[in-house]
């Protein structure tokens, strides 16, 4: 799925394994990207990126599960050593290679090179800026990245469906409070891409959701 605005391009790419969402954003203008997540299939990104003219700045993580994480090593082999940007509270997971979930023991390298994402705080990307939230509940460290009326919201808020809190690492009522309190913020017409799924909008799922 690519989506184009004046300035901002946002391509998304999901493995076959879990369904997990990787974005690539992009500064038409520039040629400055992120990347966001990293699914068990890096060599999709790789694909968008390879011959597009367009420099991977950083990869921002939305949380630390082992499926949006897993293709980190590969993404760095093939892009050089970038920044990871990743919340302080799930800072272990990638500085320790500790999983984050004991449900989850998937083995990673400890990772150099991180960065923290602060809630209230732009990440700073070339010419691009995101900003961060953060919607803890699915994973103590989930945060959600907005750009230009777009948001990521990594696994908090699905499209008719919010993120499972079964988990050890989880909790339910924080998660509701970091929707509703937080995301449901935001104006209807601001689109949300999710960690798995279909992109919506703020206002669907305000109207439609049956979790909220």
């Amino acid at each position: 799925m690519n989506r184009s605005g004046d300035r901002i391009r946002i391509e998304s790419t999901a493995d076959a394994q879990m369904g997990t969402n990787s974005y690539l954003v992009s500064d038409l203008q520039t040629g400055d990207a992120v990347i966001i997540d990293a699914h068990m299939d890096p060599g999709q990104i790789l694909e968008l990126v390879a011959g597009s003219g367009r420099r991977v700045l950083a990869i921002l993580l939305t949380h630390t599960d082992f499926d949006h994480i897993a293709g980190l090593e590969a993404l760095r082999a093939a892009l050089g050593p970038l920044p990871i940007a990743v919340h302080a509270a799930e800072w272990r997971t990638l500085a320790e290679g500790s999983p984050l979930r004991s449900e989850f023991p998937y083995p990673l390298p400890a990772m150099t090179g991180l960065e923290e994402l602060v809630e209230g705080t732009s990440y700073l990307a070339g010419s691009l800026s995101l900003g961060v939230v953060h919607t803890p509940g699915h994973s103590p460290g989930g945060v959600t990245l907005e750009i230009e009326r777009n948001l990521f919201t990594g696994d908090a808020l699905f499209a008719g469906s919010i993120g499972r809190t079964d988990f050890s690492a989880s909790d339910p009522a924080l998660l509701l409070e970091s929707i509703r309190g937080k995301l449901m913020a935001y104006d209807d017409d601001y689109l949300v891409y999710p960690g798995h799924g279909v992109m919506t909008t703020i206002g669907q799922e305000r109207r439609y959701n049956p979790h909220l």
